[in-house]
């Protein structure tokens, strides 16, 4: 039968992304597009790399689509500078050149997911969990931790080959499907590190070494609820062997690209069964270095390592981690605690990056659709806080679900629209990666920043993320980029990041007065991410696009 051109024909993109989720600078990457058509089509694909607001690559190729559901793959050459998120958009158009359907997407050009940690969790170690992997490139996930895969804290693997086995918590667990996940990960371009207790192992395991446990001043064994008990540390001691025994012993045989080294927070001292006194603070960096290099001998493993509260970020900042990684609980419950953190953070990191683990704890609680709006609202604020300061935020499990406690298996399964939404905001994090991360502040042009209402009434601004008002953060990129992010709390009732928060509104009519050249400036939640030229109106700035939340604005570097 003749084939029918694509004039009148209904093109649809089902969807489009990187067949990786990031790859070397200068290489070639492939893009995926699931297309629908109603009919046989011939038609143009263009696939375009975009650096902020203009096009570093392109591909043009010419296809005849079947009707139905078809497949399609395009690539383009990564430039060579390092470090760097790009957007990719697919348009296509029929043989007049009249578009019929776009997307976008985005992509990282990195040396190895250290450069930009994108941090989920895998809590479902099934064959069903198997196949939730892939769905994580849509989030621009790199790095995953298998969350609670163990046999024991203590032995790792079952005995006797058992598979699947129960674990502690009474969990089914399939090793096998868990290699299976490694392996879907790996080819999606996301590096699985296991999770690895720092702190201890189940009760029968220290009844069987009782010189293992800790006490505190009155002679109590230190425990998490009588359920795992924390163990002596000390270089030497049995319980730091077995631990980096199976480390070393998950590195070889389940194939995980790392460790993630989890520890407890308080408390932070302890009595040993010696009557020695034993402070963690001092022990944890040499435990660190030890670690890394055991894992580091095997395929070149990599270690992250859990300061909880904080704790002790100073003191573990020197050792050899992949990347700095808090996780924060109340009292640093505001937003401000969370610039604190990641600032302090950045201070030490020696150009590692800084993951935050901040949990969604409203969305557990919700129970009215209200409340869950503003419970979804107060993780898109957070993470949106979190990217803009320049770090990651680690709030995700598989399956499109939101963690919402320190326990990951309890993650709360996101609608559609929900995760659509936060997912915007991990996909403009990648985009504009160098813009966010490879930045400095620049106090002067904070200070210069003003903006007016459509009205023309000035708008309040802070310097720090509070309540009733625009936070304005400006910093500079390495090559002199001006950067300045808005972030728009004027609604909202307080400033918390783990209670929930009002439905931001939609601004249109702001004019931005800064000293930028060339301004251009992207939402994730407006014009697909796209970043859109500014024009200066004549006595109030520069008229800004229409946007929610959160708005970047950049421009051409000085000199």
């Amino acid at each position: 039968m003749a084939a029918a051109d694509a004039r009148g024909s209904r093109v649809g993109i089902v969807g489009f992304l990187p067949e990786r989720t990031w790859a070397n600078p200068g290489s070639r990457v492939s893009a995926v597009a699931t297309l629908d058509t109603d009919r046989q089509a011939a038609v143009r694909l263009v696939l375009e790399l975009l650096d902020v607001d203009r096009v570093a690559a392109s591909a043009v190729v010419g296809r005849r689509l079947p009707p139905g559901r078809s497949t399609v793959r395009l690539g383009l050459g990564l430039p060579a500078t390092t470090r760097r998120g790009y957007g990719l958009r697919l348009s296509i158009s029929d043989r007049t050149g009249a578009v019929l359907a776009t997307a976008t997407s985005a992509v990282e050009a990195l040396a190895g997911w250290w450069e930009s940690p994108r941090h989920a969790a895998l809590t479902q170690h099934t064959d069903a969990g198997t196949r939730h992997v892939p769905g994580l490139r849509a989030w621009h996930v790199n790095v995953a931790q298998a969350y609670d895969w163990m046999w024991r804290h203590y032995r790792y693997e079952p005995p006797a080959g058992e598979d699947p086995f129960t674990d502690p918590l009474g969990r089914q667990v399939s090793q096998r499907a868990l290699r299976a996940t490694i392996r879907a990960a790996e080819r999606a371009g996301i590096a699985t590190l296991a999770y690895g207790s720092v702190y201890g192992a189940e009760a029968e395991h220290v009844a069987w070494h009782p010189d293992d446990r800790v006490f505190d001043e009155q002679g109590e064994a230190l425990s998490l609820g009588g359920t795992f008990f924390i163990n002596d540390l000390r270089p030497g001691s049995a319980w730091r062997r077995r631990l980096l025994s199976e480390y070393a012993r998950a590195m070889r045989h389940l194939r995980f690209a790392g460790i993630h080294m989890d520890t407890y927070g308080r408390p932070y001292t302890a009595v040993g069964a010696d009557g020695a006194r034993i402070s963690f603070r001092g022990l944890y960096p040499g435990l660190i270095e030890e670690a890394s290099g055991v894992v580091g001998a095997i395929r070149h493993g990599r270690v992250l390592f859990n300061c909880v509260e904080g704790f002790p970020l100073d003191d573990v900042a020197p050792a050899p981690m992949a990347a700095i990684y808090l996780e924060l609980w109340p009292p640093d419950d505001r937003f401000v605690d969370l610039i604190r953190w990641i600032e302090r953070a950045q201070g030490v990191a020696d150009g590692r990056q800084v993951v935050i683990a901040a949990y969604g704890a409203p969305v557990r609680t919700a129970r009215t659709p209200s409340e869950r709006a503003r419970a979804i609202e107060a993780t898109l604020l957070t993470t949106s806080v979190i990217t803009a300061a320049g770090a990651y935020h680690h709030t995700l499990a598989e399956d499109d679900r939101l963690l919402v406690e320190g326990y990951y298996p309890a993650a709360v399964r996101l609608r559609r629209d929900e995760a659509r939404a936060l997912r915007a905001a991990w996909r403009f994090g990648a985009r504009y990666l160098h813009l966010l991360t490879d930045t400095s502040p620049d106090e002067e042009l904070a200070g210069s920043v003003s903006l007016r209402d459509a009205e023309g009434a000035p708008i309040r601004l802070s310097s720090t993320p509070a309540m009733g008002t625009v936070w304005v953060r400006a910093t500079r990129t390495s090559d002199g980029r001006p950067v300045v992010n808005l972030l728009d709390l004027r609604t909202q009732p307080d400033d918390r990041w783990d209670t929930g928060k009002t439905v931001s509104p939609e601004v249109t009519g702001w004019r931005l007065g800064a000293d930028l050249r060339e301004p251009v400036a992207a939402s994730p939640w407006t014009m697909a991410s796209d970043a859109a030229a500014l024009r200066m109106e004549a006595a109030d700035g520069w008229r800004l696009p229409r946007f929610r939340r959160w708005l970047m604005v950049t421009g051409a570097a000085e000199g």
